[in-house]
């Protein structure tokens, strides 16, 4: 059963998926966390195919930028950071005073 929650702030799909447990326990993936699991690894599927930033992928997941960078590197899902990304870091240094 599929079901959309509509909101001011943001759409949301929420969805069934039906696959054996013996699949998430062998990788010591439990009830509680298998929503999460889930979603981490859709999220992380679409940066690997360019599709989503590492801040919003962050913010969906409730952590720092940092964080998911430590979650990438244990996922071993390397970095998409290219001219853009570096343009956007340095006016955000520039902003916040780091760099001038």
């Amino acid at each position: 059963m599929n079901t959309i929650t509509m909101s001011t702030e943001v759409k949301t799909i929420k969805t069934d998926i039906e696959l054996p447990s013996d699949i998430f326990y062998s990788q010591g993936v439990y009830k509680n966390r298998i929503g999460y699991f889930v979603k981490k690894n859709f999220l992380l599927e679409l940066y690997r195919e360019g599709r989503i930033s590492i801040g919003k992928i962050a913010a969906l997941l409730g952590m720092t930028r940092m964080e998911m960078m430590g979650v990438m590197k244990d996922s071993n899902i390397p970095l998409n950071y290219g001219v853009e990304e570096l343009e956007e870091d340095m006016e955000t240094a520039k902003r916040l005073g780091i760099l001038k």
